[in-house]
C-alpha cells in the first residue's frame, strides 16, 4: 500500500496571486467585440477554425481536472482554483512557466530511476497540450465535447473509522500537529490492514497527513507528548516523536488528489492489540483564517493474509546518537552521507524473521520506497544493488529535494532484493550561508548540523513498503 506523503508548493506559486487582479482585469474578453471591424474579423476567423486545435472542454479541461484541480479548487488547498474556463484563462500567464519548468505538478524523482504506479507528472504529450495551449488563443468550445468520465476510484470500505479526539485549529502556515487515536479496544487479536483512507476534515487546512502505528509497550510515552503541550495533540515536525525502543512505523498517508491506499491483493500490514495510531497533519493556515479541523482514517482490515508486510525505514543506527556520526558542517554547500543494510543486519533480520514470517535467506519485494530529510536536504537516492556495489536497481532518486513535497512512491513492477544483494541509501546537505532558513525575517547564519527532530536538525532516512516474494 503506497504511503504517499506529499505538501504542496503554494508558496512559490503564491507569490504569484500578486498579479491575479491585474491577469483578471487584463484578460481578453472573447464574447463581445469592440467595433463593427473586429465582430467581422471575428467571424472570418471562426470560419476557419481548425478543428485540430485544442479546446478547453475537449481536450485541456481533462488534463486540468486530473493534475491540477484535486489542490487547485475550492475548499482546497491550493491557493487559487482552476476548476473553470475563466480561471484558468485568467491565470495562464503564470501557469506556462511553472508547467514548463517541471514545477508544476510537482514530480521529484528523477525520469532515469525508475517507473511508479502513483506519477502525478504530466506526460510529454500533456506538457506539450497545455504549452501549446496557452501559447495560442485558448478557445473554449463546445462542453459537449468533453470526453466522459472515467470510471469511478475505488473507496475503502472500513471496518473501523478512527477519528481526531477533538477539533484542532492551527495557529500558522506551517503547522505540524500530532494527534494519538487508541486501536478499538474491541479488536482483541492481531489485525492486517489492507487499505486505508483520509478523510480530512477541513480540506483547505490540511496540507497533508502520516500514519504512524505505535505498539502497546510504547503508547503511554506518546500519551505524554500530548498530555504535556497544551491544546489538542501535540507539535511534531521530523516525525511522531520519539520513545525507547524502535521508532513508530509508518502506516500510510494523504495528500490532496491521492486515492486510497490499497495493499496488493493477499498482502497487508499488521496491527496489534492495544496499539496506538498517530495522526501526524501538516496545517497550512492564511492568515486571517478560523478554521478547525478534526479528520479521521478509515481501515480495511483482514485476520489473516498470505503475505505480511513491513514497512522498513532504513537509516545508519550510529546516526541517531546525533553525537557527530552525521556531521554536516556549517558552510559546506555539498556534504553527503551513506549507508547500507542486508539480510544479516539486525534490522533486517528481526523485520524478516517476526515481521515478514520469512526465512533469513527469502528473497524480498520492494513494493514502494520514499525518502525523508529536512530543510538542508539536496538530493536523496535510495537503490538495491549488489554487496559492495555494482549492478543498482533505483528505487527512487530525488535530485531535486524539496521538504514541503516529500512523498513514497508506488513501483510500477516491485523489485526484488534476494541474500546476495543490499540496500544502499545516500543523502546530500546544502549547509551554505546562502541556503540558510528565515527566522522572524532574518537569515540565520550557518552552523554544524546534525540527527534530530527540530526542524533545523536533519535526518536521512529511506522508507519502504516490504514483503516476502511470491
Amino acid at each position: 500500500m503506497a504511503a504517499s506523503l506529499a505538501t504542496h508548493g503554494s508558496r512559490s506559486l503564491g507569490a504569484a496571486l500578486l498579479g491575479i487582479i491585474s491577469l483578471v482585469a487584463c484578460s481578453p474578453d472573447r464574447d463581445l467585440a469592440d467595433d463593427e471591424s473586429s465582430t467581422a474579423d471575428t467571424e472570418t476567423d471562426a470560419d476557419h477554425t481548425d478543428t485540430d486545435a485544442p479546446t478547453w472542454w475537449r481536450d485541456v479541461e481533462p488534463v486540468v481536472r486530473t493534475a491540477c484541480v484535486t489542490c487547485h479548487s475550492p475548499d482546497n488547498i491550493g491557493p487559487f482554483s482552476l476548476e473553470t474556463y475563466d480561471e484558468f484563462l485568467a491565470l495562464a500567464p503564470i501557469l506556462a512557466p511553472a508547467i514548463e519548468s517541471g514545477q508544476m505538478p510537482p514530480w521529484p524523482p528523477g525520469d532515469d530511476c525508475n517507473t511508479y504506479a502513483n506519477d502525478r507528472s504530466l506526460s510529454d504529450d500533456q506538457q506539450e497540450l497545455l504549452l501549446s495551449y496557452m501559447a495560442g488563443d485558448m478557445p473554449e468550445g463546445d462542453p459537449a465535447d468533453s470526453p466522459p468520465d472515467g470510471p469511478p476510484a475505488r473507496e475503502v470500505v472500513p471496518d473501523a473509522v478512527l477519528e481526531m479526539a477533538e477539533p484542532y485549529t492551527p495557529t500558522s502556515a506551517d503547522d505540524y500537529r500530532c494527534f494519538t487515536m487508541p486501536w478499538p479496544e474491541d479488536i482483541t487479536e492481531d489485525r492486517f490492514v489492507t487499505a486505508l483512507e483520509v478523510y480530512p476534515g477541513e480540506r483547505s487546512l490540511v496540507h497533508h497527513v502520516i500514519m504512524f502505528v505505535v505498539e502497546a509497550d510504547q503508547a503511554d510515552d506518546f500519551l505524554d507528548l500530548d498530555a504535556n503541550d497544551p491544546g489538542p495533540g501535540y507539535t511534531c515536525f521530523g516525525g511522531p516523536g520519539t520513545a525507547p525502543g524502535l521508532p513508530p512505523t509508518w502506516l500510510g498517508a494523504w495528500v490532496p488528489g491521492l486515492e486510497a491506499g490499497f495493499a496488493p491483493e493477499g498482502v497487508g500490514l499488521r496491527v496489534t492489540p492495544g496499539s496506538m495510531l498517530i495522526m501526524q497533519v501538516h496545517y497550512h493556515a492564511t492568515p486571517g483564517m478560523d478554521l478547525a479541523d478534526r479528520s479521521s482514517i478509515g481501515v480495511e482490515m483482514q485476520a489473516s493474509v498470505d503475505r505480511p508486510a513491513v514497512i522498513l525505514p532504513m537509516t545508519n543506527i550510529a546516526w541517531l546518537a546525533g553525537n557527530g556520526a552525521m556531521h554536516i558542517p556549517a558552510g559546506d554547500p555539498d556534504v553527503t552521507h551513506e549507508t547500507t543494510i542486508d539480510n544479516t543486519h539486525p534490522v533486517m533480520a528481526n523485520l524478516i524473521a517476526n515481521g515478514l514470517g520469512a526465512p533469513a535467506d527469502a528473497d524480498l519485494e520492494i513494493h514502494d520506497g520514499g525518502l525523508h530529510m529536512h530543510l538542508f536536504g539536496k538530493r536523496g537516492r535510495l537503490q538495491v544493488r549488489d554487496k559492495g556495489g555494482g549492478n543498482e536497481a533505483c528505487i527512487v532518486d530525488v535530485p531535486r529535494w524539496d521538504f514541503n513535497w516529500q512523498s513514497s512512491y508506488l513501483l510500477e513492477q516491485p523489485l526484488i532484493l534476494s541474500p546476495d544483494r543490499e540496500l544502499h541509501l545516500q543523502c546530500w546537505w546544502d549547509n551554505s550561508a546562502e541556503n540558510q532558513p528565515f527566522v522572524d525575517g532574518v537569515q540565520l547564519e550557518p552552523s554544524d548540523l546534525d540527527w534530530g527532530d527540530r526542524t533545523l536538525d536533519e535526518m536521512c532516512l529511506g522508507i519502504m513498503y516490504i514483503t516476502a516474494a511470491k
